[in-house]
């Protein structure tokens, strides 16, 4: 599990990395009141394509310097499966998030969740750390964030065979971190047809 949340490193802040973008997003245009992709070129079209596809580090960074995409990246994410094996860097999906809130659809909530890295394996101690940092993250995370890794650290505690003392004290962890009430992304609304039965 250690592996998977190595990637939870603040994001790149480094002027450099957006230069290889520019060319590309200097020359486009956002033709306004267009739907989702129609408003970009098709150089544009593939480089965000592929940036979803990435950890996200580099989607929020172009998104970042060219904040006028961030409607259509966000109404992408609702059709946008990745079979790829990227997860998504946890810093940049709660940045994404953050960025996306005034286009919130559920689909788009789900999708990113969908690509965070998961909690698998039953190592206690592993579980143990990671509700550490989860409790260390959470005013950094967004909340939808927290409370998905929340809820995954309790179904986790719940499933593994654990001595009752351990089970208390990783209980005892998780409930220093509050429980939320954020956005609702169940599919109950018009874009649960779009769901895949094994993505979820």
């Amino acid at each position: 599990m250690n592996n998977a949340y190595a990637k939870s490193a603040r994001l790149l802040e480094d002027i450099t990395e957006i230069e290889q973008y520019r060319r590309i997003l200097d020359k486009d245009t956002v033709k306004s009141g267009e739907p989702h992709w129609a408003s970009m070129g098709k150089n544009t079209i593939t480089l965000f394509q592929v940036l979803i596809d990435q950890d996200l580090t580099h989607l929020v960074m172009v998104l970042r310097h060219y904040p006028k995409y961030i409607e259509a990246v966000c109404e992408h994410f609702r059709y946008a499966y990745s079979y790829s094996e990227n997860s998504a860097n946890i810093d940049a999906a709660s940045k994404l998030l953050e960025m996306g809130e005034p286009y919130f659809t559920k689909q788009f909530v789900r999708n990113v969740i969908r690509k965070l890295p998961r909690i698998t394996g039953d190592d206690r101690e592993e579980l143990q750390q990671f509700i550490d940092t989860l409790n260390e993250s959470r005013h950094r995370w967004h909340p939808i964030v927290t409370m998905h890794y929340r809820n995954q650290c309790k179904r986790k505690i719940n499933e593994m065979a654990l001595h009752p003392l351990q089970r208390i004290v990783l209980e005892k962890k998780l409930a220093m971190i509050p429980e939320m009430i954020t956005y609702d992304y169940e599919a109950s609304d018009r874009d649960s047809n779009l769901d895949i039965p094994y993505m979820n």
